[in-house]
């Protein structure tokens, strides 16, 4: 069985400047046990930093929408640098029991100038394989 047959990969964030922050489409989760998000950037100036979030949404509006588990940031070391961060969550980590059952990925530069970025969404733990 080929890797792409057991994941799904969506284009979360085209690759733009990711200053002030970009939000993805909301994905449902339905049939699907875990997601990672991927964040792949410019480089940024030391001292900097990047940031990655999942957010968790009632539907594919992000009606509701909120963090879901912690951001993960890095940032630049000496002289700037280019950054490479994940975030990952289970299904069972959604707000189930309050009807959330979307997710997008959230990315983010602090960065004095622009920073492209760009990130994917790998869907896994595929209930439905067809």
């Amino acid at each position: 069985m080929k890797l792409s047959e057991l994941v799904r990969v969506k284009q979360a964030i085209i690759p733009q400047d990711i200053v002030g922050g970009k939000i993805s489409a909301y994905y449902s989760m339905s049939g699907i046990g875990r997601v990672l998000a991927v964040l792949t950037t410019g480089v940024i100036a030391e001292a900097k930093k990047a940031t990655i979030q999942l957010m968790q949404a009632k539907d594919a509006n992000g009606t509701g929408a909120k963090p879901l588990g912690s951001a993960v940031e890095k940032v630049a070391g000496a002289g700037g640098e280019e950054i490479f961060l994940t975030a990952e969550a289970k299904a069972t980590d959604l707000d189930l029991a309050n009807g959330y059952g979307y997710v997008a990925v959230q990315v983010s530069s602090d960065n004095a100038t622009a920073v492209n970025g760009a990130a994917v969404l790998i869907f896994g733990d595929l209930a439905f394989r067809g």
